[in-house]
C-alpha cells in the first residue's frame, strides 16, 4: 500500500462530466469501468452539449455555463496544463476524500476549456502531455479511477 491514506473501503461518489457524446467503439470498455466502480460508491457519466458557436471563444463560453452549472465546487478538471499524478497519486487524493462525498471530474470538449472554467477547478489534473481526443480521456479516466479504487482497496488489479 502507498501512504497512510488506505483505507478498506471507499463510498465515494464519482460524476464524470463531460462536453460531447462518446464514441460508439468506446462504450463497451467505458461500461465495464462503470460497472465495477459500482460496489465503490459508483460513477455516473454525465453528457453535456457541445457548444453551438461559430467561433472557439463562443463555443467554450457555452460549454462553460453547461459545466459551472453542473459541477460542484471542488471538481477535478482534466487539462494538458495540469498537474501529472502517477495511478498512486490517484488513489491517494480518492483516498483522503470523506465517506460518503461527491467527487466530479470534468473533461472539456473538443476545443479545450475557458479560462473561467480553469479558474473555478478545484484541481487540474493532466493525463498526458500529449493531445487526446476527448473520447479516449473518458475511458483512460474512468480506466484510473477503477485503478485508484482497487489500490486502496489492496486489490491487485493494479501492478507494478
Amino acid at each position: 500500500m502507498v501512504g497512510a491514506t488506505r483505507r478498506n473501503s471507499l463510498t465515494v461518489k464519482l460524476r464524470l462530466l463531460v462536453v460531447g457524446k462518446g464514441s460508439r467503439e468506446l462504450t463497451e470498455f467505458e461500461l465495464r469501468f462503470v460497472t465495477r466502480l459500482k460496489p465503490f460508491g459508483g460513477c455516473q457519466i454525465v453528457e453535456l452539449p457541445d457548444g453551438r458557436g461559430k467561433q472557439v471563444s463562443q463555443r467554450k463560453q457555452e460549454e462553460a455555463k453547461q459545466i459551472l452549472k453542473q459541477a460542484q465546487p471542488g471538481f477535478i478538471l482534466f487539462d494538458e496544463r495540469g498537474s501529472l499524478l502517477t495511478s498512486t497519486g490517484w488513489a491517494d487524493y480518492l483516498g483522503r476524500l470523506a465517506g460518503d462525498t461527491q467527487q466530479d471530474f470534468v473533461i472539456g470538449g473538443a476545443d479545450g476549456v475557458s479560462d473561467t472554467v480553469r479558474a473555478k477547478a478545484g484541481l487540474c489534473w493532466s493525463l498526458s502531455k500529449l493531445t487526446l481526443p476527448h473520447q479516449l480521456v473518458r475511458v483512460v479516466v474512468l480506466e484510473q479511477l477503477y485503478r485508484a479504487v482497487t489500490i486502496i482497496q489492496g486489490h491487485p488489479y493494479h501492478r507494478v
